[in-house]
This record gives structure tokens, sequence and C-alpha cells, in this order.
């Protein structure tokens, strides 16, 4: 079996430009996707705006067609890295809804962002971002929002966290949650490199030791001068070099973050030349 072969069932696009949901299901079928992930932080898009009855259309063409659906979360807006606590309050009000919003279409896989911290360089030499002791409050206060996060969830769906902004304070509490499976992983190929096309060497190194709990795989190209979410094969990715390193078997959706949608089945049937070829 090729390596198309073993993913082709399993990928879906980026859904950020469609007028709705159920547009971007039917583009799906129509060019052989097997699914979307919904930009629920785009405000068409997202969950306020749809009604019980458009959420069990959503769920009944999913089911008819045999698609899926998986959810993008919002970016620094919901960070798990806040510690005031008033903030917190709207944050999880925010995650009961959107948990709520993907039982109601039967989407089982959700990707989140955790935020960052906010830097404050200093003119040292060494540089330093950050007091230490704020260091020790963030990685307790991102424990302690993970968990809550989780309790939340209650076991219903796959929550994946993307290595978007990842350091060590990330890294070192998520890795118990990834041993005891509690939460999982999104890799995003093309957000390994920085601007100039260096590899992040220790995400690289996360990811492959925890290669049985990566469930979500974002697929992009990257640019010599640094643009990503470009067609694949436009750039400058091995495309065939990473997924050759994946338990293929482990993942549940291969999402081309690739926009509008022309273009993301543009890099679908170029990845089908790449993974089916003999070069």
């Amino acid at each position: 079996m090729s390596l198309w072969d073993e993913i082709s069932k399993k990928i879906s696009f980026h859904a950020v430009y469609d007028n709705s949901i159920l547009d971007a299901l039917y583009f799906a079928k129509e060019k052989g996707f097997a699914g979307i992930q919904v930009a629920v932080e785009i405000p068409h898009l997202s969950f306020e705006n749809i009604s019980d009855k458009q959420c069990s259309k959503i769920r009944e063409i999913c089911e008819k067609d045999n698609l899926y659906l998986s959810i993008h979360g919002p970016d620094v807006i919901t960070s798990l890295l806040t510690t005031n606590d008033h903030l917190k309050q709207g944050i999880f009000s925010y995650y009961k809804e959107l948990f709520t919003f993907a039982e109601k279409i039967n989407s089982k896989l959700i990707t989140i962002h955790l935020g960052n911290i906010t830097r404050f360089p200093t003119d040292t030499d060494p540089e330093i971002e950050l007091p230490e002791e704020d260091l020790v409050i963030y990685k307790k206060t991102f424990n302690n929002n993970l968990r809550s996060l989780l309790e939340l969830a209650n076991k219903q769906f796959f929550i994946c966290i993307e290595n978007d902004r990842s350091n060590s304070i990330i890294l070192d509490v998520v890795q118990p949650y990834l041993k005891k499976e509690e939460v999982w992983l999104c890799w995003d190929l093309a957000k390994k490199y920085d601007s100039s096309f260096n590899r992040d060497e220790k995400i690289e190194k996360f990811f492959l030791n925890n290669i049985n709990s990566i469930k979500q795989i974002h697929l992009h190209d990257l640019t010599s001068n640094g643009k990503s979410h470009k067609v694949i094969s436009s750039g400058l990715l091995d495309f065939k070099y990473f997924l050759n390193k994946l338990k293929i078997e482990e993942i549940m959706d291969f999402c081309l973050e690739v926009r509008p949608h022309e273009k993301a089945y543009e890099s679908l049937l170029n990845l089908k030349r790449l993974l089916t070829s003999n070069n």
C-alpha cells in the first residue's frame, strides 16, 4: 500500500473562506476530501451564529456523505497561560460553549493553541526575557488551566495541542498528560521552521518521541521568503520525508491548511502526485 493510499481517506481542508460549514462540507464531498476543519475563531463560522437546526443539518450531511468535521479553536485570546482569574472565567465559559457545539455536530477532534507568554527582553548579556519568579507562576498556571480544560471536556473529545509557540514550559507540563492519554498532539510541519527555514530540532524531537500521541497533521508549504500556508509543492518542505516518519494508523486527520478551498484542492492533487510518484 502506498503512502497516499494510507492517508487519502483522512485528508481534510481548513474551512475559513467558505460561506458556511455546510458549504464547506458540500465542497469536501464534491472534491474528494474526507472532511473539514472548521475555523470557529472566524465570526461567520463561530458556533454562536449557528442554530440547533443548522447543527442537526451539519451532522446529517456528515453521516450521509461519510464526512468528518474537526474544530480549530482560537489563538492567543483563549490562552491557557492566562493567570488573571477574571480573564480565565471568560476563557472557560467560551470553551464550555465550544464543547457543547462540538457535541451537537459530533466533532471528536478539537485542536487548540495554548497561547504565549509576554516577553520583556533586557539589555543584558545574556538577554533575559522574564523574571524567574514569573516563569514558575506561568508553569503552575498552565498546568492548572489545562487540567480544568480537560475536566470540562470530560473525555468526550481528542483535545490536540498544536506546536505553535511551544516552549520548554509548555512541553514539560504537557508530557505527563500525553503519557496518560489525556491530551494529544497536532503537528504543523511548516511551523517546525522559522522565517529563515531553520528547523526547531527540540520541537521535532519532542513530537517524534511522542509519535503515538499525534492525532492531527497540518499540511501546507513554506517558501524561501518565510511565507507559510502555501500550496503543497510550491515551497521547500519535503513532505515524503516527514510523512514517512509518522504512524499513519494513529492519526485521525491530515488537514490541508491552504486557503481558500480551491488552493486546498490544488494541494490535494499535488500531494497525490507527490506520494504516488516513484521519484
